[in-house]
């Protein structure tokens, strides 16, 4: 059957297992790998503190995504949540933020992974970045269970490389390095703010919606044991790095973890945790740029984007223009090479999202108190969760604590955002099958 002629549908091979694991090589390569030591020049040895602070608030607002992708398991994620509660050019709005995040997000770890082959070989880091993102391209437009079988494989062996590096610096383990805070609560907080970054994970988990096996219970459920794994490797791993390496030394090191292991062990070791980086790096960039894609088939098919992001493969049932556009839009912001900024502004685009997806809740809790959810947050008031109010506030908070110049930038790409939806909403699309 033609792709024309054909309602384009997602092939469902994903269970629990495989969802899981996407999830945590999104989350790890993001995180340890790549942010550590900038994170350590605002937090000093108190870094595992400001790990925790993210995980909690993080953890808030992925309960908020586990209630809302079992109640609406689908490609679109975030967008096809605010659109369910605010209307279509919240869900537009929603959508554009996320998708920028996709690429910024994308970008920055193409970025971290250029770092490590610099340590390694000495390139600059933006014709590796550049290469990191062709290839996983391919990847994702040749199918799901391709992208999912490397990202297993990428996972363990990055989670390998954490557990080298707490295992060989547990033994300099200093309890007073740990409690070294240069800034204080502040430094902390605003260290909190840039790891953040490293809990972005279940976003894009819920975009697998549509390729996973019982949607409604796999997700929510991956989703839950991704943060919690993750959040266990991310506090070893900077309890660790501080013990090992004066925070000073690593707050301007641009391969982290592969010096930690060196100072621990050898040299040697430390060229392999390098290696192991690359392989988290890349894995990341692979699932960021293949949720992305979906996110934007799935905001096609709601009518949030053109008609042509919602064309697949006609024999690999991949979005493949979508995947064109993603990747090609985080190439060109890989090539400018700076992972500090790319990060923060990438952070300003998920607090604002992730500002609405609570809100989403709340607001879909109090509208249709008696709709079908397969999975329900306890603890709440008047029916709102308590944890969905956690969520959105810290993520306000953390939003208003941005650099200005970040927040600037971000609000020029939420009024971007705005200008295209004016175009682009003017008249309701027709669904992605039928323009396909």
């Amino acid at each position: 059957m033609s792709e024309a002629t054909r309602a384009p549908a997602l092939r469902r091979t994903l269970g629990l297992w495989g969802t899981t694991v996407s999830g945590v090589g999104i989350i790890l390569g993001a995180g340890i790998y790549v942010l550590i030591g900038a994170a350590a020049a605002d937090a000093g040895g108190a870094l595992w503190a400001s790990f925790l602070i993210a995980a909690v608030l993080a953890g808030a607002t992925g309960l908020s995504y586990a209630e809302l992708a079992a109640m609406f398991p689908e490609a679109g994620g975030s967008a096809a949540y605010a659109r369910e509660a605010f209307g279509r050019r919240a869900g537009f709005l929603v959508g554009w933020l996320l998708l920028t995040m996709v690429v910024l997000a994308a970008a920055a770890v193409a970025i971290g992974f250029g770092g490590y082959v610099d340590d390694l070989l000495g390139p600059d880091v933006r014709p590796s970045a550049a290469l990191l993102i062709a290839a996983c391209a391919v990847v994702v437009w040749v199918g799901v269970r391709e992208t999912v079988a490397i990202a297993v494989v990428f996972t363990l062996l990055e989670a390998a490389g954490l557990v080298l590096a707490i295992v060989v610096g547990l033994p300099y383990l200093d309890p007073g390095a740990l409690v070294d805070t240069p800034r204080g609560a502040s430094g902390v907080i605003a260290a909190a703010s840039l790891v953040f970054f490293a809990f972005t994970g279940f976003e894009q988990m819920a975009t697998l919606a549509e390729e996973a096996r019982e949607p409604a219970r796999t997700i929510p459920r991956a989703m839950l044991l991704a943060i919690a794994i993750t959040t266990a490797l991310y506090l070893l791993v900077a309890v660790t790095a501080v013990s090992v390496i004066p925070w000073r030394e690593l707050a301007g090191d641009t391969a982290p973890l592969a010096d930690v292991v060196r100072r621990a062990a050898s040299d040697r070791a430390g060229d392999g945790l390098a290696v192991i980086a690359l392989f988290a790096t890349a894995n990341t960039v692979l699932m960021l740029l293949a949720t992305g894609a979906r996110l934007a088939w799935g905001m096609a098919r709601r009518g949030l984007l053109p008609p042509p992001f919602g064309r697949l493969d006609a024999r690999r049932d991949t979005p493949w223009f979508a995947t064109v556009a993603v990747s090609g839009a985080a190439l060109a912001f890989a090539l400018s090479g700076d992972i500090g900024r790319v990060a923060q502004l990438t952070n300003v685009t998920i607090f604002v999202a992730f500002i609405v997806v609570n809100a989403a809740l709340v607001a879909l809790r109090l509208r249709r108190p008696h709709a079908v959810r397969p999975f329900r947050i306890g603890g709440s008031v008047r029916g709102v969760p308590l944890t969905a109010l956690v969520g959105g506030g810290a993520a306000a908070v953390l939003l208003a604590g941005a650099d200005p110049l970040v927040l600037l930038a971000g609000g020029g790409l939420l009024l971007a955002g705005l200008g295209v939806s004016v175009v682009a909403l003017r008249h309701e699309l027709p669904p992605a099958d039928a323009a396909a």
